[in-house]
């Protein structure tokens, strides 16, 4: 009985240790200029039509939160690199790469995003609030390499008309 009690009070323990923890990360995305929002699995397929992605080909998704693109554009035999500055966020995504077998194909970089190196960019993955849509139009046509193509989530380039448009996504080539 004395066994079960200890078994029960260190798993307490432990899931509450996890609770603050999470609670913590979620507290600081709270703050941030571009706060964690995980692109909705029913356009994840959409994207990446849309990204046309090619083997070999670099994908970079600014903000890469929980990973679900990486994992999906990895799974078409590109490098994927993820720009995220959550390391609870870094840590699931290592650990689903890892279980799903992608862990060589994707790289991911614990940096601010706009100061993220697209030059290498084939494809650039973009969810931001609309706020920060003039400032990522302006960062992703500044640096990203001429003929990259960018598939933005919700809320699209102000000055720039989009190639294609479904499922509220939007794409441009730069």
């Amino acid at each position: 009985m004395l066994v079960l009690l200890s078994i029960f009070l260190i798993v307490v323990f432990v899931l509450l240790l996890f609770a603050i923890v999470i609670f913590f990360f979620q507290i600081v995305d709270v703050f941030l200029d571009l706060p964690y929002v995980a692109t909705d699995r029913q356009k994840i397929d959409t994207i990446i039509k849309l990204a046309k992605i090619k083997k070999g080909e670099t994908v970079i998704d600014l903000g890469s939160g929980d990973g679900r693109l990486l994992f999906a554009a990895a799974q078409r035999g590109a490098h994927a690199i993820g720009y995220e500055i959550n390391p609870l966020l870094i840590v699931l995504t290592h650990i689903h790469a890892k279980l799903k077998g992608l862990a060589g194909q994707i790289e991911l970089r614990r940096q601010n995003l706009w100061k993220a190196d697209l030059a290498a960019a084939d494809v650039i993955f973009v969810y931001g609030r609309r706020k920060n849509m003039p400032k990522f139009e302006e960062f992703i046509y500044r640096n990203a390499q001429k003929g990259s193509r960018v598939v933005v989530n919700t809320n699209p380039f102000l000055n720039k008309e989009p190639q294609k448009v479904a499922n509220d996504l939007f794409l441009y080539q730069v």
